[in-house]
């Protein structure tokens, strides 16, 4: 049985192996898209939230919401994201094309191809490697990446898409996805179109994806938003890649997005797999995320963070401190909304300047996005780290630029930092 290309609206069976034995974990109530900020003119029309619960197969072990939104409304032309936006995450993202070249072989004038590229930023590592690269992105990011000499196609992945590909290029010796196996609901579209593109003898097909022992092990429910349908342990995405005849020849733990998980398959049979792959089935297996135990634990951990957290910024709120948010990642949106963190409590968000975010206002809780020199020149008492995965780099930058206030730091555990 294939994998379902999924229809917007309730999952009522797996998103991979289609059994109805999944079961919810936790539920984090309503939410707006992460990525669909508003106007100021939108703060009084009628605003779209979705149900957001985390669930959990007992067959093939796969972590995913509860509801698909439709993709052209959560990856819409101006969507605001940009991966290049800080040197943190740039390197992380070249690191890809510099793990392929240490480990594999490959032709002479090798192609690379990233679904999802979204402005090119991971393509540049490949370019830099004597790569020729092409992306595919369905938002209007596309054109910030040609325009930056990143060859990039602005369709949405899937089997038409591929056979455009396939007419046009020769096959890919690289075909990249960094959280693709997350938000894509057109998942059987999608490798169809993969293991049509890839190089049957040498090709590497490499995913990274947010990898559900982090979610898990750093209270990180913030990243549970609807443009993640999924979160995997290794074993599920083993059984969906041989699904499409794909081999997993190696997996890495990686510090990206706060904790990620990078696979590498192949359609060739031959190659063996390195001895990491069962090692990290086995540390999985071994620490209880096969097990309905650790959810249950987890959900009850949750649920102590956000009493925790409120009462924190309530009881500063009450003493007449300003609080202001930092940095505007997806996963603010459902920190904020599931704490009923609103503007209320916090007076604003500061991001970067060359943020597309700028002026906008979050869905739900609706609170102003600036830029983050307002914050320095009024310095509030204290700064509530939105982008707490990126903690140290981001309180040492405001330092640096001339923030004294004392920081906010949500998770994994609520607690203040001078």
């Amino acid at each position: 049985m294939s994998v379902s290309d999924l229809k917007p609206g309730v999952i009522k069976e797996c998103q991979i192996c289609r059994s109805k034995k999944i079961y919810e974990i936790l539920d984090l109530g309503h939410s707006g898209l992460c990525d669909s900020l508003l106007t100021k003119n939108d703060l009084n029309k009628f605003e779209k939230s979705y149900p957001l619960k985390l669930l959990k197969c007992r067959n093939c072990h796969l972590l995913q919401i509860n509801y698909v939104v439709d993709n052209k409304e959560v990856f819409h032309l101006d969507y605001p994201y940009k991966s290049g936006i800080t040197k943190t995450l740039k390197d992380l993202l070249h690191n890809t094309s510099k793990y392929a070249v240490k480990n594999y072989k490959f032709s002479k004038k090798p192609l690379a191809i990233d679904i999802g590229s979204n402005d090119g930023t991971l393509l540049e590592g490949f370019k830099n490697q004597g790569f020729k690269v092409l992306g595919v992105e369905p938002t209007n990011i596309a054109k910030l990446a040609n325009k930056k000499g990143i060859k990039t196609i602005q369709k949405f992945f899937d089997n038409k898409t591929a056979r455009i590909i396939k007419k046009r290029y020769q096959k890919a010796d690289v075909i990249t996805g960094t959280n693709i196996f997350a938000h894509i609901n057109k998942l059987d579209s999608l490798m169809n179109g993969v293991k049509s593109l890839i190089d049957r003898k040498n090709g590497i097909f490499i995913t990274e994806s947010h990898y559900a022992v982090n979610i898990l092990d750093e209270m990180q429910f913030d990243s549970i938003y609807h443009e993640h349908l999924r979160f995997y342990l290794l074993k599920p995405l083993i059984y969906l890649l041989n699904k499409y005849g794909f081999k997993v020849i190696d997996a890495s733990r990686i510090p990206n997005y706060a904790g990620s998980i990078r696979v590498t398959a192949t359609l060739n049979k031959n190659i063996k797999p390195k001895t990491n792959v069962k090692k990290i089935i086995d540390q999985e297996k071994k620490r209880g995320f096969y097990s309905e135990k650790k959810y249950k634990q987890y959900a009850k951990k949750v649920i102590s963070v956000r009493k925790n957290l409120s009462e924190m910024l309530w009881k500063l709120k009450l003493k007449r401190k300003k609080i202001a948010g930092v940095g505007c990642p997806g996963r603010s949106i459902t920190l904020l909304a599931y704490c009923n963190i609103t503007n209320q409590l916090i007076d604003y968000i500061a991001e970067q300047a060359s943020s597309l975010k700028l002026n906008m206002f979050t869905p739900s809780t609706h609170i102003k996005i600036i830029d983050e020199k307002y914050m320095i020149k009024n310095q509030p008492d204290y700064a509530l780290i939105l982008s707490w995965h990126y903690g140290k780099n981001v309180m040492k930058n405001l330092r640096n630029k001339g923030y004294k206030g004392k920081f906010i730091m949500p998770l994994p555990k609520p607690r203040i930092l001078n």
